[in-house]
């Protein structure tokens, strides 16, 4: 049961597709941009991001793990996939041991990164903005709203951000359109607990790829 699976069986694939593909925004800017302030990270990633994808893509179906690695590789940096995988596991995180949390994490990465990277490849150019951007918080934790239109419509983002110890921002939710992906995706997790009543069963299941995984869907 990957991300993608689960998402069209809800008949949220073409959305979803589109909504992923502007979740990870932020996830090119340089990361002194990424020390400094959170709007500029946002304001300034969009067309970095869409290059690595324009120059990638058409490994998408010839070599899909080429074209993965490069957009994984844009990602990782700013995206805290440590704590979001822990998030999604919920409750079910303080029973799991540090091995299944570690092994969930890494097979969360991969099915959203192949997920996002799969349903951006045909997506070149995005008209971007962020909604009142504001100066450098005083605080570890901001929302940075942005608009990204396309043929699709308006997709209204909330990204929220979280300042490390390192004074580096790093995303840790969006919401799209009112959609909380975060409690989407431990919604999820729970309902799979239910199904499968083991957390190793969980992890194997959510990271089994079907026969489109390396394909363009």
């Amino acid at each position: 049961m990957n991300a993608s699976f689960w998402i069209g069986r809800n008949g949220l694939s073409r959305w979803i597709r589109f909504a992923l593909c502007v979740v990870f925004a932020s996830a090119a800017v340089p990361a002194a941009n990424a020390a400094q302030n959170p709007y500029v990270m946002i304001k300034g990633v969009s067309d970095e991001l869409l290059g690595v994808i324009r120059s990638n893509a058409q490994y998408a179906n010839s070599d899909p793990q080429r074209y993965y690695s490069a957009v994984e590789g844009v990602l990782t940096p700013v995206v805290d996939f440590d704590f979001i995988a822990r998030g999604v596991m919920g409750r079910y995180a303080k029973q799991a041991t540090a091995e299944q949390r570690s092994r969930f994490t890494n097979a969360f990465r991969r099915d959203l990164v192949a997920t996002f990277a799969r349903g951006v490849a045909n997506f070149g150019d995005l008209d971007v903005k962020v909604v009142n951007p504001g100066t450098t918080p005083q605080g570890n934790r901001v929302n940075v709203l942005q608009e990204v239109r396309s043929k699709e419509g308006i997709t209204k983002v909330s990204y929220t951000l979280v300042r490390n110890r390192a004074g580096q921002w790093k995303l840790i939710n969006v919401i799209l359109n009112g959609v909380n992906l975060g409690k989407t995706f431990r919604s999820q997790f729970s309902q799979s607990m239910q199904t499968y009543g083991d957390i190793d069963k969980v992890i194997s299941n959510w990271s089994a790829a079907d026969d489109a995984a390396n394909k363009v869907s």
